[in-house]
């Protein structure tokens, strides 16, 4: 009981400093357009979208120490990790070299030779960002979780202090970006501290000491590398597109449109950072009625978040968008409304179901190949149709790739879709969302201000909701009360669908 305790509370921990620095990123991203203006805002992202190529070259090596560290001796843990700050050091310097080598060339891609100088300066941050990213897992590992915290609340904190400075003085693109630097540099140096305070635990790191396993690191490193690398190429592609295609101006509208909510990415996380275990150990038992009742309970308990959030937001987008962002930024309405049709389907992790029944493979070769419909997809239709293309290609390809991992789910389990998925239920969640927004809509019609017009029609959507999941039968306390239930065997109290 105590384990589990602590457990949920370094959970809590981890999770709320990753909260703050998602939450200063979209920060960063509002109060940038607003104070920039289309083109500067676009000019600023085409230069922030190389912070892909961070997480891509990052090698899967951090991910290595999760599986090394607690297998090896003690003597050799200090060696292991000497030799994983040596590799990102050197991952870092590959990536400050390419950016500054390359950065005419980048920047002219873009049609944007100005930005050049600042590719340069962000090099040089994201070779301190990769050089440190040895934390995570360490302090994880070492159960130093209030470091871990201590270093996303501070990177929040920098990227909301540079909101503000931005948004009061109005300051250059060059000083944004050197500012980026000395921080990347700052926060090294206390990662690198906090590490050296952590002696007793790990002993001596000599980072030219280390190097016997380096080969087997690698190489343990390099599938999930590759799976990374197609995992964030998809993220990213639409946006390189427009970029490439369309240029700044169009980036920094189209860069709004594609923006995500963050709050939904870690309501889900969460949920399944509890449930995984779970149904790992269900598969692993082959109890596949508790496997599927488990993933239908977590169905349910995510679609009354996600779905009528998603409702709201495609009801109201002409109306928040430019509250948020500005009147300047009204072109985003559409490519966000397309990119909100991808939201429904986040009321699940996909990749931790394929996990949970052991096909890793599957998520690569899968996430490949949606890739590759994609890119194709992204350069016929932002020729075609331009702008609003990618946004379009994206949310196709997406739909496509979910299905084909929904295949493959059932398929292994030898089960029906509407025996994995709740279709009656997620239909009356629908249902529901939609009449709610449809009586916000009505009664907030004839007003003109936007603040007005958001205020009062959430105040009236979130009321007539509750009010209409309550008569429908699927909003109860006890609903929480049996997931958490489900949570620990799989199987609701009384085996009925909640």
């Amino acid at each position: 009981m105590i384990e589990t305790k602590r457990f949920g509370v370094e959970a809590g921990i981890v999770g709320s400093g990753r909260s703050i620095y998602i939450a200063s990123v979209f920060i960063l991203n509002i109060g940038l357009a607003r104070s920039m203006g289309r083109e500067v805002f676009g000019s600023f992202q085409q230069v922030f979208m190389f912070s892909a190529l961070f997480m891509v070259l990052t090698l899967g090596i951090p991910e290595t120490l999760y599986y090394f560290l607690p297998r090896l001796k003690d003597d050799e843990r200090s060696q292991f990790l000497g030799q994983t700050f040596l590799l990102l050091g050197a991952a870092g310097g590959f990536v400050a070299f390419i950016l500054w080598s390359g950065a005419s060339a980048f920047a002219h891609i873009q049609k944007n030779p100005s930005i050049a100088p600042q590719i340069r300066m962000f090099g040089l941050y994201g070779a301190f960002l990769i050089a440190s990213s040895f934390s995570d897992p360490v302090f994880i590992i070492y159960k130093k979780i209030r470091n871990l915290f201590l270093l996303s609340a501070v990177h929040g904190i920098f990227f909301v202090a540079l909101t503000v400075w931005q948004y009061t003085s109005q300051i250059s693109l060059d000083t944004l970006f050197k500012a980026m630097v000395v921080f990347g540099f700052c926060k090294y140096m206390l990662a690198v501290m906090l590490v050296r305070s952590m002696k007793a635990e790990i002993g001596p790191v000599s980072i030219f000491r280390g190097r016997s396993q380096l080969l087997l690191q690698l190489v343990f490193s390099m599938p999930v590398a590759l799976s990374n690398t197609v995992e964030i190429i998809s993220r990213w592609l639409d946006k390189y597109i427009v970029s490439i295609y369309l240029g700044p101006e169009a980036l920094g509208v189209f860069y709004v449109g594609a923006i995500e909510i963050p709050f939904i990415g870690v309501v889900v996380s969460s949920i399944y950072s509890v449930v995984s275990p779970v149904l790992n150990k269900l598969h692993h038992t082959n109890d596949t009625r508790g496997f599927v009742t488990l993933v239908s309970k977590t169905f349910k308990f995510t679609s009354k978040i996600i779905w009528p959030v998603f409702t709201y937001l495609i009801v109201f987008a002409d109306h928040l968008i430019p509250l948020v962002f500005k009147s300047d930024y009204i072109g985003a309405v559409m490519p966000f409304r397309v990119y909100l049709l991808m939201m429904p389907l986040r009321i699940a992790s996909y990749g931790a179901l394929i996990l949970a029944i052991g096909r890793p493979r599957i998520l690569f070769w899968s996430a490949f190949g949606a890739l590759g419909l994609n890119f194709i997809l992204n350069i016929v239709l932002v020729i075609k149709l331009g702008f609003i293309g990618p946004a379009i290609a994206t949310t196709i390809s997406t739909y496509f790739h979910v299905a084909l991992l929904l295949f493959i789910i059932t398929r292994e389990l030898k089960i029906r879709l509407d025996e994995l998925i709740p279709f009656g239920f997620l239909f009356s969640v629908g249902v529901t969302s939609g009449f709610a927004v449809l009586i916000a809509y009505a009664l907030t019609y004839s007003m003109a201000n936007d603040l007005t017009t958001v205020s009062t029609s959430f105040m009236i959507f979130a009321c007539a909701y509750l009010f209409l999941g309550t008569k429908a039968g699927f909003i109860r306390f006890a609903d929480f009360l049996e997931h958490l239930r489900g949570v620990d065997d799989g199987k609701g109290s009384d085996g009925k669908d909640g």
